[in-house]
């Protein structure tokens, strides 16, 4: 009686403690070969607690990548800078070239070319020089967009006017012809000491007055 009494004791503590204790009691050597689930729970977690963070780093390569491509980017952009500046094409015209301001001044007051500059601290305009004899010296501006005459002033005291227009006058390259030498963007074209000086952005040229011959300064 007793023994059966203890037998039907330990089979009421296996139901009441579930599959667990069954497989304990049936699995006998080979339990420890086999991970319990307590194991399992705890492998899972470490492996999802590992993710976040190698989600974190490839995060940080792809913004690693992407800033040395910007920086790449920004290294070519300064090369199309610096070769643009090489060549002098910087500054920007507008839609009337340096020939054509020229012709629109002389159109409106005949004389001899001086000089020619873009002036683009306010509004775009060409601000052409035109002798006419003796120290008077005209300043007709031009619109750089549209070739119309928009200011006229007049100097009749203009220094150095007649020695300038002395040397320019019978010279075989005019202001319009020394521009022409250097490029189509000049941005500014003046005699001075004996020459023409020409600029295209920030380069500078000269051309004599004998022949149309550009050479770069510097």
């Amino acid at each position: 009686m007793k023994r059966n009494a203890v037998i039907a004791a330990l089979t009421a503590v296996a139901v009441i403690g579930g599959g667990a204790a069954a497989v304990a009691v049936s699995s006998g050597d080979d339990a420890a070969a086999t991970a319990s689930p307590a194991d399992r729970v705890s492998l899972v977690a470490e492996q999802d607690s590992a993710a976040p963070a190698d989600r974190d780093d490839d995060r940080d390569d792809n913004r690693d990548a992407k800033g040395d491509q910007d920086d790449r980017d920004d290294r070519r952009d300064d090369d199309k800078d610096d070769r643009r500046d090489d060549k002098g094409v910087a500054a920007d015209p507008g839609n009337v070239t340096v020939a054509q301001a020229i012709a629109a001044a002389l159109n409106h007051t005949s004389g001899t070319v001086l000089s020619a500059d873009l002036d683009d601290d306010g509004d775009r305009r060409w601000e052409v020089e035109i002798a006419t004899g003796g120290s008077t010296v005209h300043e007709i501006d031009v619109d750089s967009a549209t070739g119309k005459i928009v200011r006229t002033e007049t100097d009749r005291d203009e220094d150095d006017a007649a020695a300038e227009l002395k040397a320019v006058k019978g010279a075989k390259v005019s202001a319009r012809d020394a521009a022409a030498a250097v490029d189509s963007a000049v941005t500014s074209v003046e005699f001075d000491d004996g020459r023409w000086e020409v600029e295209v952005g920030e380069t500078d040229w000269t051309v004599p007055l004998d022949t149309p011959r550009a050479s770069r300064e510097g």
